[in-house]
């Protein structure tokens, strides 16, 4: 029981931040209040045991929840800490995002083309594909926080195109 309680909750760390990394932005104003380490305990930690004490005995649960979290917290901090420092001052956009499109080797900026690019680049790159080392994650981190600062510009110059008209 206790190494498929240990698979569910790896999943469900791994399906957590997939969703914070899609989300990051929204999360952020939503859970600026916190710290990031408080905010890995409540949405990350809490929520992961929450939905799960009801289905393995509360011991095998934290045993596994221990064991997951120490070989992911500092992965899951890295990405927390990393993103969090973008939100903290979105306003750094413009210079950022010169720096994303050199990232990606995009002239044009576009919805597809970016999108097409972060998809060789995490194929390229994905720790599942050349290993989980730490480089592998950095280089994850990295696409994934361009990805977002491009998807973020783009956004709002969707919005600011609205608000013209």
């Amino acid at each position: 029981m206790s190494s498929f309680c240990r698979k569910v909750v790896e999943f469900m760390c791994e399906d957590r931040l997939n969703r914070f990394i899609s989300s990051f932005y929204e999360l952020y104003k939503e859970y600026n209040h916190m710290g990031e380490e408080a905010f890995l305990r409540e949405w990350f930690y809490r929520s992961i045991i929450r939905e799960l004490i009801g289905y393995f005995p509360p011991s095998v649960l934290m045993d596994s929840f221990e064991e997951i979290k120490g070989s992911k917290g500092h992965l899951l901090r890295t990405y927390v800490k990393t993103y969090w420092e973008f939100c903290k001052n979105p306003r750094r956009h413009p210079v950022r995002v010169e720096e994303a499109m050199k990232f990606f080797g995009i002239e044009e900026l576009t919805e597809k083309e970016l999108q097409l690019r972060y998809r060789r680049l995490v194929k390229r790159y994905h720790p599942d594909r050349i290993g989980k080392s730490p480089e592998a994650h950095r280089m994850m981190v990295k696409i994934n926080y361009y990805y977002q600062i491009l998807r973020r510009y783009l956004s709002d110059r969707r919005e600011e195109a609205v608000h013209i008209w």
